[in-house]
């Protein structure tokens, strides 16, 4: 028999004072935490063939892939957890192949099933709280916030026939409109007097003959182009070089803002938010269902609209979408917490230069731990983590996982296109950048042409009648 203690009766006190009932979690003497393992970087990454500290249960024991090496921003808190009550962390990878799925039955697949079957204790890697799950199965406190989003394709750049009309806008265009409106009345008039007041009766001009004086001339001032009628009157030179000089500075305007349209590109919309997304149509797919579980069941006609357009491919054919020369559908991502892309592997620099990420979310949920039910380990788990939110550990970590696990230049990429435009650089002018003047001046040949034949008949007409 071994002596733990003695109670003093008189004294009323254990005279050790040693709990004979101690809390035996907080030694655990080294047993071992399954995690219900898959790598999905930056949340839960794995490595072989590197520095092990953990072990592959899902293998045999003389397999090259049995010792591994885990890290992640949400494995972390796990290993965190087992150093300071002295577990040992091992993963079993033998079907967490995905998320998973728990059915009404008590059975499962996935990550997921592993814990119903008992196959593993804990089970991280970007879980929600999906209310199905949690009807068999325990979570944690929230770990972090992840927001579903989408890298869509990026905006073209448009070359299409009112390019000549983009300088202004349309109301500037209608100020300008009345301003030749009122510089071809004014014209019309002053013309008129300019005959009342000068001209014998017998030499003076109709009122048709001032009018086409007042809008050719003005319409020649505007293009900057000179006139060939004689002003005799004070009153029309002055209107002349007031109309030359409004015409000048408006063509000067015009042509600063095309020049710097021709150098700075106009680009398409892009589907970079939720109502554009639905209102393009744009097709958007993932790996897995659980991308969009939480919304599944939604009543929202917005939602319902974008579901449609979901689909869902294996790596391989989301790999050879975005190897198209033309990326034309949106692929899923994660934002998490503070700036940073859970982006999957088939997804590299040469397709992200074609897309640009949205900005706003689908919608966003906050990531937990599944446990079994009754798991002694939960409320732990559960004050640890509430340190480690409280600590800002959650910050430092994300930095630090997605600098040794991920692809830094595609981080930056997809942040670059955060303001929903691509630099495409300079590019040289083509015939499609002048399509807007081609067309113009094809229409402009083109009814001077049917003008020209219009005045031969007209003329030959009248010969023929005399």
């Amino acid at each position: 028999m071994i002596l733990v203690d003695r109670y003093l009766a008189l004294e009323q006190r254990f005279q050790f004072g040693i709990s004979l009932f101690a809390d035996k979690l907080n030694n655990m003497q080294g047993r071992e935490v399954i995690i219900a393992g898959f790598d999905y970087p930056p949340y839960t990454v794995i490595k072989h063939n590197m520095s092990t500290n953990a072990q592959d249960m899902g293998v045999s024991e003389d397999s090259d892939f049995k010792n591994v090496y885990i890290d992640g921003t949400e494995t972390r808190i796990i290993l965190n957890f087992c150093e300071k009550f002295n577990c040992t962390i091992q993963i079993d990878s033998s079907a967490a192949s995905d998320w998973g799925n728990v059915y009404p039955n008590m059975s499962g697949d996935g990550a997921l099933g592993m814990l119903i079957n008992r196959k593993a204790d804990i089970c991280i890697g970007a879980m929600y709280s999906w209310y199905e799950d949690y009807t068999y199965l325990d979570l944690s406190m929230y770990l972090v916030r992840s927001g579903i989003t989408c890298l869509v394709p990026a905006p073209l750049r448009l070359t299409s026939w009112y390019l000549p009309l983009e300088p202004f806008e349309e109301t500037l265009w209608a100020a300008i409109l009345l301003c030749l409106c009122a510089e071809a009345t004014g014209l019309v008039l002053a013309f008129k007097s300019e005959q009342a007041l000068y001209v014998l009766p017998s030499y003076r001009e109709g009122w048709w003959t001032c009018i086409s004086f007042g809008v050719c001339t003005t319409f020649k001032l505007f293009i900057s182009q000179s006139g060939n009628s004689k002003a005799y009157s004070l009153t029309v030179r002055v209107l002349l070089f007031a109309c030359f000089l409004n015409d000048l500075i408006i063509t000067s305007i015009y042509g600063g803002g095309l020049a710097s349209i021709l150098t700075i590109p106009s680009l398409d919309e892009a589907a970079d938010t939720v109502p554009r997304l639905r209102f393009h149509r744009l097709q958007w797919a993932a790996n897995s269902e659980a991308w969009v579980s939480a919304i599944r069941a939604s009543d929202e006609a917005l939602v319902k609209d974008i579901l449609y357009n979901f689909h869902i491919y294996s790596d391989d054919e989301l790999l050879r979408l975005a190897q198209d020369q033309h990326v034309r559908i949106g692929f899923t991502v994660e934002r998490l917490p503070f700036g940073h892309f859970a982006i999957g592997n088939y997804l590299g620099p040469q397709a992200i230069d074609q897309l640009v990420i949205m900005k706003d979310d689908i919608y966003f949920q906050y990531t937990v731990a599944f446990v079994p039910r009754l798991w002694p380990l939960l409320d732990k788990l559960n004050t640890l983590i509430y340190s480690w939110h409280s600590s800002g550990f959650d910050k430092y970590w994300e930095y630090r996982v997605v600098a040794d696990n991920l692809n830094l230049k595609i981080q930056q990429q997809v942040q670059e296109t955060m303001t929903g435009s691509k630099d495409i650089g300079p590019v040289p002018l083509g015939m499609s950048n002048f399509a807007g003047f081609i067309i113009v001046w094809i229409l402009g040949s083109a009814i001077a042409t049917l003008t020209f034949l219009l005045e031969l008949s007209l003329t030959y007409i009248l010969n023929e009648m005399i």
